[in-house]
């Protein structure tokens, strides 16, 4: 009698024991697939940075665009907004703890690109070379804010680099800067190109690239495929042609704008091009300031403000 209570007993407990493991399995997978999807929408995309060697920041500075780069302690700035934007980007490159830029690049004389640089000239944070785009003589702006750069460079002791297709290190990563050469009606069209390759990861800042321009740079065999693109002037209808996108192939996409603009920036016939290849459009007028961080395999993205805000 003793020994079938005993395997009765057994029974019972290994039928529990059963049912305790189905229980832990359930638990264990509803917490594993909850993990998945607060990962799928926390801002980490593709497999997550483990260790950011490099971070591509374009800081919100209103209507206008802003690109840091930082790769184990070398630093490149593209362009600064507007004049009043200036002391804002100071104030978030001595945040980043930044007392030196390897590179500044201005991509082209508009006040929206190169206004705020002459903060960042006349602050105390050493720059190594600055590098802007050649302007043919008849063409070259006699306005107060291009003036005024080019007055606090002299005054510092620094000189102007003209930009050409060339490539230089940062860190671990590469920059190539693409330049157009052709004599063109608009400023805009001079735009100095910076592709950014760390690893698999790769980044193309575009200034306010035209259709023009976009069509001459691939013309000339430039490398232009990028994971990620700063969208060309701002999400204008005359940057970001379909021949333009193709050649890139963004997987996403970042356009610098304010909110409200005059403009009405981004248009949504590029939007709409660029949503033939990523549905991962960010715009500093809804996120504020973006950064993404690449270890050369995987990819972090933070927003200062999340689309809800």
């Amino acid at each position: 009698m003793a020994g079938k209570s005993m395997n009765k007993s057994q029974k019972i407990a290994s039928a529990v024991t059963v049912v305790l493991i189905a229980l832990i399995v359930a638990v264990v997978t509803h917490f594993t697939n909850l993990g998945e999807e607060v990962k799928k929408n926390s801002g980490l995309v593709s497999k997550p940075a483990s260790s950011a060697d490099l971070s591509v920041h374009f800081i919100d500075v209103g209507q206008g665009d802003c690109t840091l780069v930082m790769c184990e302690g070398h630093n490149m700035l593209i362009d600064a907004g507007e004049s009043d934007q200036g002391e804002k980007v100071v104030e978030y490159l001595k945040a980043q703890e930044i007392k030196s830029l390897d590179c500044v690049i201005g991509t082209h004389p508009h006040s929206d690109h190169i206004g705020g640089l002459r903060a960042v000239v006349n602050s105390d944070i050493k720059i190594g070379k600055i590098i802007m785009p050649k302007i043919p003589d008849d063409q070259v702006p006699n306005s107060y804010t291009y003036t005024k750069l080019l007055k606090a460079i002299i005054s510092k002791g620094l000189t102007v680099t003209s930009a050409d297709d060339s490539v230089f290190e940062l860190g671990s990563a590469v920059v190539n800067t693409y330049v157009p050469k052709k004599k063109y009606k608009d400023l805009n069209d001079y735009s100095v190109a910076a592709k950014i390759t760390h690893g698999e990861n790769s980044f193309l800042i575009t200034g306010d690239l035209g259709k023009q321009s976009e069509k001459e740079l691939i013309n000339r065999g430039c490398d232009l495929s990028a994971r990620v693109l700063q969208v060309c002037h701002h999400g204008s209808r005359e940057s970001s042609s379909e021949l333009f996108l193709s050649k890139v192939k963004p997987a996403y996409a970042v356009i610098q704008c304010g909110a409200g603009n005059s403009y009405g920036h981004p248009h949504q016939e590029t939007l709409d091009r660029i949503s033939e290849y990523t549905s991962e459009i960010y715009t500093t007028d809804t996120n504020g300031t973006i950064v993404f961080e690449s270890d050369k395999a995987g990819m972090n993205i933070k927003k200062e403000k999340s689309d809800e805000d």
